[in-house]
């Protein structure tokens, strides 16, 4: 005869007390370094003489964006025919460029904002330059919807002010949603990159050695002293920033894909354009990112700040975009 089965004699198959191994995380700064080499290393950068190579490369990317200059007062004195804008083109190589510089900032914007949501701390490394990338590239942005115009000196016609002449601003145009697009982004984006930097000025206003260096970065740092009341009320509206500059990733370049989504060119009219751009800005700004990253981390041996762990979250983003 067959033994009943006894369940509470059996190893039950969930213990009480179960200590899983803990997974190794890969150190954000190598070789064990601290605070005070992090601080020693980053500051240098700024309090030491600029070297004479810095100053050449300089003068060098001076000449060239001369070039620039040039093509603009040619632009100004010629027509916007030079972009080729001419029936049926309605945008011509302005759209291009803009799309272009919109793209790569947003870069800096979704490191800074999301990632610091998501508590994402491997971001502390490239989150400085990447947004400092975001404020020149809307500026260089900017000036397409402007030249686009072909009168300059008209440009300011598209912002909303009240006028004599009784004329107002046309909202169903893509041209002004693009204004309204490149300036709330660059305001949010230059509030984030600034209020980011304000302990990091204060670090360097304490070591300044000449007098006009410490009244420049005092008064840049605002009275920062690193208390606890300070760091509440910073942490606070930092995070208060990156919930209002997250929809900005999304928001700001769906407007730049409705110069193309509403216009009526086959090809264009669809309505895959506002993610589809969207997925694109984030890869070419991360891409950029790169670009700039690893040759300055190469030069001022910042190995084990930006380390190839940072590089693999960055192309990951790539990969998944």
């Amino acid at each position: 005869m067959a033994h009943a089965h006894d369940s509470s004699s059996e190893r039950p198959a969930i213990l009480d007390k179960v200590r899983p191994a803990e997974l190794p995380r890969s150190p954000l700064i190598l070789n064990n370094r601290g605070f005070h080499w992090i601080t020693d290393k980053v500051c240098g950068i700024v309090e030491e003489e600029t070297p004479l190579w810095w100053k050449i490369m300089f003068g060098v990317a001076l000449f060239v964006a001369s070039f620039t200059f040039i093509g603009l007062g040619y632009l100004v004195a010629t027509g916007t025919g030079t972009w080729g804008l001419r029936s049926p083109v309605g945008w011509g190589w302005a759209i291009v460029n803009f799309v272009f510089w919109v793209g790569i900032g947003h870069a800096g914007t979704l490191i800074s904002a999301i990632l610091c949501l998501l508590r994402q701390k491997w971001r502390t490394s490239i989150n400085r330059a990447a947004e400092a990338m975001t404020i020149f590239a809307v500026c260089c942005a900017g000036l397409f919807p402007l030249f686009h115009v072909g009168r300059v000196w008209f440009g300011w016609w598209l912002l909303p002010l009240p006028n004599q002449n009784g004329i107002w601003v046309q909202f169903r145009s893509p041209l002004e949603w693009d204004v309204f697009a490149v300036s709330t982004y660059f305001t949010v984006s230059t509030l984030f990159w600034y209020m980011g930097m304000i302990p990091d000025l204060g670090v360097i206003r304490d070591r300044a050695t000449t007098w006009w260096r410490k009244a420049f970065y005092s008064l840049l740092a605002m009275g920062w002293r690193g208390g606890n009341r300070q760091w509440s009320n910073f942490e606070m509206a930092y995070l208060l920033l990156a919930g209002l500059s997250t929809p900005l990733v999304l928001s700001v370049h769906t407007i730049v894909s409705f110069d193309f989504a509403v216009s009526n060119v086959p090809g264009w009219h669809t309505t895959i354009f506002p993610p589809y751009f969207v997925a694109g800005a984030i890869f070419s700004g991360f891409a950029m990112v790169l670009t700039l990253m690893l040759p300055l981390r190469a030069i001022y041996r910042l190995h084990d700040v930006i380390n190839q762990y940072h590089i693999d979250n960055m192309c990951k983003i790539i990969l998944a975009t």
